[in-house]
């Protein structure tokens, strides 16, 4: 049976399309999937060491994903609110109420071999609620003064969400903060890293971090869907094919 009695050319390579399209876009849930396991089982290969314990220095080794400890000021003034943070999300807890992450530098001390910068690092202290009114109108939360000592999990930068547009440098509330550009704004030798805070700091912020994996299970199920209209294609393709080949009168 000729190819042309079973299908017409373009509704053929239209399914060739989808078909490819879709298995793509599964294997990449299955790619994400697999790497927020990965990940977590790398903290959980990670926990067993003793934490890094960061100073003015600067860093000699990747610390990412591993326990860190520090001890210094927070500058409360420099502290920047992430918008469209819902809290919960992945995570335990299921609350999914519209909020900010609140970060805050924490300075350790004169950064050696840098004249006048002071050695810091970003701490992303926890979650608070957002004004459902006024998203500029903020629930005052204390930030630790005096000498403070910070342990966490380190992480490669601030999550991100999508946002549209350049942000203005100086605004306490933004939707992104990325290290290197914060670091030129405030003039601060800043650490290539972010410290997801673990220990309470009596400030009253929300710190049940989503696990390592959460979402994993998400991906799958997206990942079968995809697969599955892969499947569905193929199947529709066969079953009109055989239709239009049974309509046709043979040659």
């Amino acid at each position: 049976m000729s190819w042309r009695r079973f299908a017409s050319p373009l509704p053929l390579a239209a399914a060739l399309v989808v078909v490819a399209v879709t298995c793509a876009l599964g294997n990449w849930q299955l790619g994400r999937a697999h790497e927020k396991e990965a990940r977590a089982a790398r903290l959980q290969a990670l926990a067993t060491q003793p934490p890094v314990v960061l100073g003015t220095a600067p860093l000699s080794q990747v610390v990412t994903d591993r326990a860190v400890r520090v001890t210094g000021r927070f500058d409360a003034s420099r502290t920047v609110l992430l918008d469209n943070r819902p809290h919960g999300t992945g995570g335990r807890s299921g609350d999914s109420r519209a909020g900010f992450l609140v970060v805050t530098p924490l300075v350790i001390g004169a950064a050696p071999g840098e004249a006048g910068a002071m050695r810091a690092v970003l701490v992303l202290r926890g979650w608070l609620p957002r004004d459902a009114g006024d998203r500029t109108r903020i629930a005052p939360f204390p930030t630790p003064a005096g000498e403070v000592t910070v342990t966490g999990t380190a992480l490669a930068g601030v999550p991100r969400v999508y946002s549209l547009g350049q942000e203005a440098a100086g605004s306490s509330i933004r939707q992104n903060l990325e290290i290197a550009p914060y670091a030129a704004e405030t003039g601060l030798a800043l650490h290539p890293l972010v410290i997801e805070q673990r220990n309470d700091s009596g400030d009253g912020l929300a710190r049940d971090w989503p696990p390592a994996d959460a979402g994993a299970e998400r991906h799958y199920g997206y990942a079968f869907q995809w697969f599955g209209l892969a499947a569905l294609t193929v199947v529709l393709v066969a079953v009109l094919g055989w239709r239009r080949a049974r309509r046709l009168p043979a040659p």
